[in-house]
């Protein structure tokens, strides 16, 4: 019994993270589009938004780590063994090329899809990972979708196109960039949950943050687009892309995959658009339609049936470790 409830508080913890992170994610657009409003460009933008999150973050290690070695009983004295320092790197290292060859492509792919696509169109093509989740972890580790899973995830997708589909002519780069983006977050979902397994969350999260940085100041500067924030908005505005929309929604993205695995993570993710919607008709005026309002429904509902019915690492969740 005692088992069983400790399973249960686990997948409903991941469940949390998940539905927090997919929140905070909602947020990005709305910040995203403000910077651009204020004069920055994509890789400006992208540069101060990793390089504040990094510097964030690693403070909050910095701390933590200074808290744990003054609680915790004094050591005696044995210092590590040449296993544990290689050990070490090689996470550093995996961790690294995660930031440097997985998150860095796509976020920066999903900043100039915007530029060229409408926020609308774009978000639903993004929206295609679930399925490309789904079918990697098919295809590369054997892991067949359940019902209810499917149908969560038709009911996602079904909710995704009737809230986010305007008629119109959509550039075909842009329609080839969304969906090179959908699947760039895909594999770097499902490569992650491998490679963050038993990794703590907010140290991964630091070393992500600072490879994209590294990647996003170099360009910057590069091409001569790098520029100072000049006004309290703009400060106001670059600290919440790092830490609303950047820090916070990566940490519990993370922990929700170490409960409940990518697949499901990407479902539950799916109320982001739902919650972009709400926050566009708020700050910038946009119709909230009937068939919007369906489309979240249906979305919603997808996260219900799978939360109820569907978690497919219910079975094995309960050997994860705890996330500290």
């Amino acid at each position: 019994m005692n088992h069983h409830m400790q399973r249960s508080g686990i997948v409903q913890g991941g469940f949390v993270m998940a539905l927090i992170s997919a929140v905070s994610f909602s947020t990005l657009g709305i910040f995203a589009k403000m910077l651009y409003a204020d004069g920055f460009s994509v890789t400006s933008a992208l540069a101060w938004r990793f390089v504040l999150a990094s510097l964030l973050l690693w403070a909050v290690v910095y701390v933590r780590m200074q808290y744990r070695r003054r609680s915790a009983p004094r050591s005696r004295g044995i210092p590590p063994t040449t296993e544990d320092k290689s050990a070490a790197r090689t996470r550093f290292f995996r961790v690294f090329l995660l930031g440097l060859l997985g998150f860095s492509p796509q976020a920066g792919l999903y900043f100039l899809t915007v530029k060229i696509l409408d926020p609308g169109i774009t978000s639903l093509l993004l929206y295609l990972y679930p399925s490309f989740v789904f079918l990697i972890s098919f295809l590369l580790k054997h892991q067949k979708p359940g019902r209810v899973q499917f149908f969560a995830l038709l009911l996602s997708l079904a909710g995704c196109v009737l809230t986010f589909w305007q008629s119109g002519l959509y550039p075909l780069v842009g329609l080839v960039l969304g969906v090179v983006v959908a699947v760039a977050y895909a594999v770097y979902l499902v490569v992650g949950e491998g490679i963050l397994q038993h990794v703590d969350s907010l140290w991964a999260t630091a070393v992500i943050m600072t490879a994209a940085a590294l990647v996003y100041l170099s360009i910057s500067i590069g091409d001569g687009t790098f520029i100072v924030p000049s006004s309290l908005r703009q400060i106001f505005l670059l600290f919440g892309i790092a830490i609303l929309a950047t820090d916070l929604p990566i940490v519990t993205l993370f922990v929700a995959m170490q409960r409940i695995g990518a697949r499901d993570t990407s479902i539950i993710s799916t109320v982001e658009p739902v919650c972009t919607n709400i926050l566009s008709a708020m700050l910038f005026g946009e119709v909230m339609t009937g068939r919007r309002i369906l489309g979240g429904g249906l979305i919603l509902a997808g996260v219900i049936v799978l939360n109820l019915w569907g978690y497919s690492s219910q079975r094995k969740v309960a050997a994860a470790p705890e996330v500290h």
